[in-house]
């Protein structure tokens, strides 16, 4: 089985769009997304329609939450802007799908799909010692997991108690380990923060074990336009370009 995973798109609908064909062409067989579906960018709507189109199982992000109602008091001004937006071009129906999100998925209890980490919805997996404790909260309370799919940081990482794959800044593979318990997060289809503007994905081959990331141009200056004609902060615009 193939299963495509795709984190931290923000509204970005022409990332989205690209990664989603790329995976057609892949074959994939099911589409997993990571959280944070919504903010920052431009067309949280139509991506929204593009995951359902594809029939992609979903979990709720932090900014899926804000949107949804679960305000953070110290959220940026532009941020709040996103917010804002967001919530006023939504359709209920869309809303409803939003909030309906639930926190983690599991797939035949051997995967677990979440936004921040295994200990909390909103950590950052942004240390060794972080990645370290979350690997032993697996081993411990999700002993038959080998992997988890998590997102937030917006980084292509391969995590595991041997080794870390970071700076994945081009379409490579990893052959996986099935005696490991592993932390492996996509990367960011619409905002990557790892100097590199290409948006990133990965595939899960259950029968090799093997994960396959990609890294795919998209059209970027129509994503950015779009940030500029409704008004939003220009850094989130300019960002794009520089993969940070």
């Amino acid at each position: 089985m193939k299963l495509g995973l795709v984190a931290d798109i923000h509204a970005n609908y022409e990332a989205l769009s690209t990664v989603l064909e790329h995976f057609q062409k892949e074959n994939v067989d099911q589409v997993y997304c990571l959280g944070d579906i919504v903010g920052y960018n431009a067309n949280p709507a139509e991506c929204i329609e593009l995951l359902l189109e594809h029939n992609a199982l979903c979990i709720s992000g932090n900014h899926d939450r804000f949107v949804s109602g679960e305000i953070d008091a110290v959220i940026r001004k532009e941020t709040r802007h996103v917010i804002e937006y967001t919530r006023n071009i939504l359709t209920t129906e869309q809303m409803d799908f939003v909030s309906s999100l639930p926190e983690e998925r599991s797939l035949q209890d051997v995967i677990l799909f979440v936004h921040g980490s295994p200990r909390h919805k909103d950590e950052y997996i942004n240390s060794l010692q972080v990645a370290k404790n979350n690997l032993q909260l697996l081993k411990t309370e999700h002993p038959g997991v080998g992997i988890c799919f998590y997102g937030h940081t917006h980084l292509p990482y391969v995590i595991s108690s041997k080794y870390i794959e970071t700076d994945i800044h081009k379409s490579t593979t990893f052959e996986l380990d099935r005696n490991l318990t592993y932390l492996i997060n996509p990367g960011s289809v619409g905002q990557p923060r790892d100097q590199c503007p290409l948006s990133s994905c990965a595939i899960l081959d259950t029968d090799e074990y093997k994960i396959h990331y990609y890294r795919l141009e998209y059209d970027i200056a129509t994503t950015q336009q779009k940030i500029r004609d409704i008004g939003f902060d220009h850094k989130i615009a300019d960002r794009l370009a520089k993969g940070r």
